[in-house]
Parts: C-alpha cells; sequence; structure tokens
C-alpha cells in the first residue's frame, strides 16, 4: 500500500515537473507594430506571412512564444495613426487587449512602419522637405512614446527604396532612424539594401516583399534576438 502511494506521488511529482520544463520557456510577449510590411502585404493586395510570422514561427519552434499580437499593424498605417492608437489606449477587441497593455507586456516588440506612408507621399510629387522633417519628428514622439511603457528589446526596420523615394531622401530618413534607435536604445534593422536583390520581390512595380524578402528580414532580426 506504501509502495502505491510512493508510486502516486513519485508520478505526479514527474508529470508536474514536465509541465513545469515545458512552460518554463514560454515567457516571451511578443507584439508587432506597423504597416504594410508589417502585415506581410503583398503586390497583389493580399497579406501574406510576413517576417513577424516567422519570428513568432521560430519562438514557437523553441518552445519560448507566450503570446504574440498582430492586430495592431495595419497596411496604410501612419505613424501619427499609431500615435493616435497609443495616445488614446485603441482597445484590439479580438484580443480584449489595450495598445498600452500590449506595449507593457512585450518583451519583444517589431516595429516597420513608414515605407507605405512615404511612398505613397512619392507619388504625388516630389517630397516637400517639411514633409520629410515632420516624418523624422513623429517617428521620435512614436519611439519615446512606446518607451515610456516598454524597457525590452524593439526592433526598427530601416526603409528601403519604394516608388519615386529618391536616394537623398532615403539616406536622410535612414541616417535619422539610425539615430534615434541609439538614442532610445532601440536595435536598427537595416532593410535597405532589400531593394537590390530582385529575388525579394514578385512584381516588379510593386515594393511589396516576397516570402523570401520576409524571411530576410526575420533571419536578420533573429540573428541578434537571443544577444
Amino acid at each position: 500500500m506504501k509502495k502505491k502511494i510512493f508510486l502516486i506521488i513519485l508520478v505526479g511529482i514527474l508529470i508536474t515537473f514536465y509541465i513545469y520544463q515545458q512552460n518554463e520557456n514560454k515567457n516571451i510577449y511578443f507584439l508587432s507594430l506597423g504597416d504594410g510590411i508589417a502585415t506581410g502585404m503583398t503586390a497583389y493586395n493580399v497579406e501574406g506571412y510576413s517576417y513577424n510570422d516567422y519570428i513568432r514561427d521560430y519562438l514557437e519552434s523553441e518552445h519560448k512564444l507566450e503570446k504574440y499580437i498582430s492586430g495592431f499593424s495595419k497596411t496604410d498605417q501612419t505613424i501619427e495613426n499609431l500615435i493616435t492608437t497609443i495616445e488614446n489606449n485603441y482597445l484590439l477587441e479580438e484580443a480584449n487587449l489595450t495598445i498600452q497593455q500590449a506595449l507593457s507586456k512585450s518583451s519583444i516588440i517589431t516595429i516597420g512602419i513608414g515605407l507605405d506612408e512615404l511612398a505613397n507621399m512619392s507619388l504625388k510629387a516630389n517630397i516637400p522637405t517639411k514633409e520629410i522633417e515632420d516624418y523624422k519628428k513623429d517617428i521620435e514622439h512614436m519611439l519615446k512614446l512606446i518607451r515610456n511603457f516598454n524597457d525590452k528589446k524593439i526592433y526598427l526596420l530601416g526603409l528601403y527604396k519604394a516608388y519615386n523615394i529618391t536616394d537623398e531622401e532615403l539616406n536622410s530618413i535612414n541616417s535619422h532612424l539610425k539615430s534615434i534607435a541609439t538614442k532610445y536604445h532601440i536595435i536598427y534593422i537595416d532593410t535597405e539594401n532589400l531593394i537590390e536583390n530582385p529575388q525579394f520581390f514578385l512584381l516588379n512595380n510593386s515594393y511589396y516583399l516576397n516570402y523570401k524578402g520576409h524571411k530576410e528580414i526575420s533571419n536578420r532580426i533573429l540573428a541578434t534576438i537571443n544577444n
């Protein structure tokens, strides 16, 4: 009888230990923010697999993912829109979670925003200097705001050429992004050279990446994620 009780207790301990081990590393709360590049928008105007999805898959395969929130990323979202969403503490109904809660909980945040906004702007005319400067100010305001809620790992994607954005404009913006990323202890992910590889794009008249391009971005982020 005593042996039976002992075996029952031992099995219970082993089961508890197994469950603990399986859940011990599931501590990464992953939040993606951004526009079409963050949602995986494709050249055919449908959302596909984004770099965020590849990162999620990796974290799941390593049994490290607790939660993945992607609902605050929206195609054509502007930086100003995202700032307003944060300041007004927008509620993501499907997750029953506000953006400020998501920011506070997250151990990893990826930010891919600005490409839709600037590309669309470049179609109308040469982008005025004031628009570029306002864009830079908005980016810094956004990052400062996010840092008010989160002191963990944040990844900021740089931009690559799209439509009529000039080299000068691109260099000026990416230089600023690198500078403020350093200022707010954010990891800058350089994407500028993606445009040089036609294998990363499905159509010549669309700046949206294909799955290979998104996989490349995920690899660049994952290369730093355990540092």
